[in-house]
């Protein structure tokens, strides 16, 4: 068993206090618990139900490369900073599938509350989404992107939301929509709880 899950790849800094100290535990045990449940797969599968697990650590892979091409370390990550990261990585990286050439290429941005066993969290994300041709019953779609965790405290009032970008051409609007968003007007320079460079997308 590799020592990450798939879906957490850096952890959580700057946690102050025993509640936050918790929170990270937490996701980190309910994370590894999700990936312990699940077949082992490996990266480099051929089959036609393991290749959309390969697809999504490939993709992964090209984002980990980009960041560590501009010098980018997840755990310094805020809201505003990880916005121009992705938006960089799908402006000027196009997608490099392991099936072959992608029939799309697309950002999703979404936030809301989160909770499994006993962690909790209010989760921002914004992820890339490669589709691709796939084999009857596979997924088509792969995602790799960055999720942050903020302290779920007095976040109530603020609705999942999520939008998206599906080419290059949209991504100024699509930009204002995630500066005019709610959520991101609270978050934008705000110190996350934890960081995830994340494949598939945090549960």
């Amino acid at each position: 068993m590799p020592p990450f899950s798939p879906y957490v790849l850096a952890a959580s800094r700057r946690v102050s206090g025993k509640m936050k100290r918790l929170a990270g535990a937490c996701l980190l045990i309910a994370s590894l618990s999700a990936f312990a449940a699940g077949p082992a797969q490996s990266a480099d599968s051929k089959g036609a139900e393991e290749m959309p697990v390969a697809a999504s650590h490939a993709l992964l892979a090209e984002l980990q490369s980009f960041m560590r091409q501009q010098g980018v370390e997840a755990d310094r990550l805020n809201a505003e900073t990880m916005v121009g990261l992705m938006i960089d990585w799908f402006r000027f990286a196009p997608a490099d599938p392991v099936g072959g050439a992608a029939t799309g290429d697309a950002l999703v941005y979404r936030y809301g509350g989160w909770s499994e066993g006993c962690a909790t969290a209010f989760k921002l994300s914004l992820l890339r989404r490669v589709t691709e041709p796939s084999a009857i019953g596979a997924d088509p779609d792969q995602f790799a992107g960055i999720t942050l965790m903020f302290d779920p405290g007095g976040h109530a009032d603020l609705m999942p939301f999520t939008a998206v970008a599906t080419d290059r051409k949209s991504l100024e609007d699509f930009l204002q929509a995630i500066r005019s968003s709610p959520a991101f007007k609270e978050f934008a320079v705000m110190t996350p709880m934890a960081v995830l460079v994340e494949s598939g997308g945090v549960r």
